[in-house]
């Protein structure tokens, strides 16, 4: 979409170059494969669906973190994090996705959204992965370095440093380079980015979709696949620390000293604690690389084919692609339920709650009604 505005701006400049103070003719826009009108209906309401879904689940993800002491750890910060990101993604970005599948050529949200909306998108994907990636180095620096996991007053403002520090630089390396280009087109009306082109074969387009491409795809998977080879490389050298793993309590006693059994104990909490995180982490990361690879892929080909906005296909692909966006921002609660025995456990807490104070409530209403009833002898 990106590309067919970048398209549109430098045709209607050109037109308006050419024909001097006459008002430039309309432009023409090529013609998009549609789908009947029920398989529409029926692809919006899927979408939407799962968008319901997964805003209800991210928001469970945020009430049980932020109300439940045990569950305030370094980790689930960061998935707190990812939980806001894709609340961003489900509330913001695909309303706006689902408008320009149904129109593609016409901007309906208006100027204020076009010029400050639409350029803070981006900083929801960089928010994502860079959280789940935070939560990588974390793990690789807790069993590399040997340190426990502590909740702290310290490691709590170190975490929500890094967080913000996330947040900044996905905003400054998405955003701010959209904010300059965005324009508003009221005549048509349209919300495209107008990018210069300094140096010819559109060097600065270019320059920002690569680095998108790196930034919030390649370069953090490679990140997370480099902690989890020295992780292995770690624990593969270090026999002591393997022998303590498969000896078990029975043997503890046979230590040397006091001190070689603490450390071993030791050694257990954090190798405990990295096999949970590593069954949140795991499945959040191969979720993110596939789910994220359709726009990845995507983001190459308007690299290589620049002119694929006007394919007949591209609407139709753009949907699919908004598919798969909408399903990696609302699986992660249901990754955290399947695979964590606290996220599962917080989850039911909740909802018997819930459904307690429903059942107070709808009694207390029965109970009213009933006392009305003798009262008025109906």
């Amino acid at each position: 979409m990106i590309e067919m505005e970048r398209t549109f701006s430098n045709e209607t400049h050109n037109t308006t170059s050419v024909s001097g103070s006459s008002p430039p003719p309309p432009p023409v826009f090529p013609e998009y494969l549609h789908q009947p009108l029920g398989a529409t209906v029926f692809q919006v309401t899927l979408w939407s669906t799962v968008v319901f879904l997964g805003v209800i689940g991210n928001l469970l993800v945020c009430t049980v973190i932020l109300r439940r002491p045990r569950m305030k750890t370094t980790m689930n910060y960061y998935l707190l994090s990812l939980a806001v990101a894709d609340l961003g993604v489900l509330i913001l970005i695909y309303p706006v996705a689902v408008l320009k599948y149904l129109s593609p050529f016409r901007w309906v949200l208006g100027k204020p959204a076009c010029l400050f909306m639409v350029p803070t998108q981006e900083i929801f994907f960089g928010s994502s992965i860079w959280s789940i990636t935070a939560i990588a180095i974390e793990r690789y620096q807790n069993i590399i370095g040997s340190r426990r996991y502590r909740i702290k007053h310290r490691s709590r403002i170190t975490t929500w440093l890094v967080i913000m520090g996330i947040w900044l630089a996905s905003f400054l390396v998405s955003c701010v380079p959209l904010y300059t280009v965005i324009t508003y087109e009221p005549s048509i009306p349209l919300c495209y980015p107008d990018w210069p082109d300094f140096y010819g074969g559109n060097a600065v387009f270019l320059s920002y979709s690569v680095a998108l491409i790196v930034v919030w795809y390649v370069l953090p998977l490679a990140v997370i696949a480099l902690t989890y080879k020295k992780i292995k490389n770690r624990i593969h050298r270090s026999v002591v620390f393997r022998q303590s793993m498969s000896a078990g309590d029975e043997n503890e006693e046979t230590l040397s000293s006091q001190a070689e059994q603490n450390n071993n104990r030791s050694r257990k909490r954090i190798w405990r604690q990295s096999n949970k995180t590593r069954q949140i982490l795991t499945p959040l990361v191969v979720l993110f690389a596939v789910t994220m690879f359709p726009l990845t892929a995507f983001r190459i080909l308007v690299l290589i084919k620049p002119n694929v906005w006007a394919s007949p296909y591209y609407n139709l692909l753009m949907g699919q692609i908004t598919l798969f966006v909408v399903v990696n921002s609302s699986a992660n609660p249901l990754v955290y339920y399947i695979t964590s025995k606290e996220f599962k456990e917080a989850f039911r807490e909740l909802f018997k709650k819930k459904r307690s104070w429903l059942w107070r409530r709808f009694s207390d209403r029965g109970g009213k009604a009933s006392s009305i009833s003798r009262t008025t002898g109906v």
